[in-house]
């Protein structure tokens, strides 16, 4: 390395340093010490203070840029709880597609299902995990009455795939989402085909009188 390069390396270091020589460090030196060991009162390099006073700056801007200002989602910046939204509603979008494209329902999107296959299906699900608190016929036991006109929490499809998928747990029913969705609706549907039947022995009505339209 030469002279030349030496000596501008040499300025360089101490315009980013500030940093006192040795031969002058009695000139910054405080009167304590510790065990020998002294303290300098050297100034901070102003890299460091250059690069404080750069954070300070670019935290004020990020702090109004995305808590004081709000931006269209098309421009530069784009306001976080618009953003998060956005990709609340995608992902949402993404799940609705899938459930359409796998036959996945849920209790916002079930429907009645009428068809006589789907019935006895639903009619083989409803024998072998609810007749034995409800009744073979619906006439109920444990449970309430299925076949008559008062119901405890509704008696429209979507109240019914609700009770069925998460349980009455006061009640003692448990939730039944094991099953699937799809078999869930076929039991719901074969449930309220029961409406209007005459049970051998039917039970005393339990709740509300509720009619579908």
């Amino acid at each position: 390395m030469t002279q030349n390069n030496q000596s501008f390396l040499d300025k360089l270091i101490k315009m980013l340093t500030k940093s006192t020589p040795v031969e002058r460090e009695s000139e910054v030196k405080l009167e304590h010490n510790f065990d020998g060991i002294e303290e300098l009162n050297n100034p901070l390099p102003p890299w460091w203070s250059a690069g404080f006073v750069i954070t300070v700056v670019i935290s004020i801007f990020y702090i109004s840029f995305y808590f004081m200002y709000y931006y269209d989602q098309d421009k530069l910046g784009k306001w976080q709880e618009t953003e998060y939204q956005n990709e609340v509603a995608e992902a949402q979008a993404k799940i609705e597609k899938y459930k359409k494209e796998h036959g996945i329902v849920d209790e916002n999107t079930v429907t009645v299902l009428t068809d006589a296959k789907a019935l006895e299906e639903g009619k083989e699900i409803y024998m072998k995990n609810c007749a034995s608190c409800h009744a073979p016929d619906g006439g109920g036991g444990i449970g309430p009455n299925l076949t008559d006109d008062n119901w405890i929490h509704g008696c429209d499809i979507k109240s019914l795939y609700k009770v069925i998928n998460d349980g009455v747990l006061s009640k003692g029913m448990p939730a039944w989402k094991n099953l699937g969705s799809q078999n869930i609706q076929k039991v719901a549907s074969y449930i309220l085909s029961l409406h209007g039947t005459k049970p051998a022995n039917p039970k005393e009505p339990e709740g509300e009188i509720c009619k579908t339209e």
